[in-house]
């Protein structure tokens, strides 16, 4: 796998168009891969952290190392640390800090509904551990510590009748933690195809870092 940490240029308009529109930013890594994506998943994800001038977003391929140099020639992003190869050593009872930001909904009538429309406002931290910890037993792991977040990613803040796609509101929670490795091949295919639905609006993408 590759992971590269990109810097926009708030001055740059496709750069502050893409940092509103999450999908508008996905078209844009993949149009510089130019359909190297084909046969690979692209997670990325906006951080939620500032850096270096401009937004922060984090970008994963699974073969392919991404090639940042049109975009920082035109100016669309201020730096590009990366891409650099990670192989990840994962061990049964390894204990790791993660990240996780998802998009948690559940199925009503065969439609997926946003966590947040299907419950109670006191209910919402409960819930949103559950569909984690349903995660985490599902891709080879387990949930030690959390802490979320819950925030909402769109292109417009109206409710609408019909959205184009990139406009669809997605509502989605940031999930920081302490995990411990259950099966390292389960959460091995977990990092590379990402967590839960809406990877193309910067959702799914699972970081991990050693416990201190």
């Amino acid at each position: 796998m590759y992971l590269s940490r990109l810097i926009l240029n708030p001055r740059n308009a496709g750069a502050r168009r893409d940092a509103a529109r999450p999908y508008e930013l996905h078209r844009t890594l993949v149009r510089i891969l130019n359909g190297a994506l084909r046969d690979e998943r692209l997670l990325f994800r906006i951080e939620p952290e500032a850096g270096m001038g401009g937004p922060v977003v984090l970008v994963q391929t699974d073969t392919t190392p991404p090639d940042w140099e049109p975009l920082l020639k035109n100016g669309y992003l201020l730096r590009a640390d990366g891409p650099k190869p990670f192989t990840p050593s994962l061990a049964r009872g390894v204990r790791l800090r993660f990240r996780l930001v998802a998009n948690p909904v559940k199925r009503i009538n065969g439609k997926r509904i946003p966590l947040i429309f299907a419950m109670h406002a006191d209910e919402q931290v409960k819930t949103y551990t559950d569909w984690l910890g349903r995660q985490a037993e599902r891709w080879g792991f387990r949930v030690l510590e959390v802490r979320d977040a819950p925030f909402r990613t769109a292109s417009n803040r109206t409710k609408l009748p019909a959205y184009e796609k990139h406009e669809i509101p997605h509502f989605g929670v940031r999930f920081d933690g302490l995990l411990e490795v259950v099966d390292p091949e389960l959460l091995s295919s977990a990092l590379r195809r990402g967590i839960g639905p809406a990877k193309a609006f910067g959702f799914g993408l699972l970081s991990l870092a050693p416990a201190s």
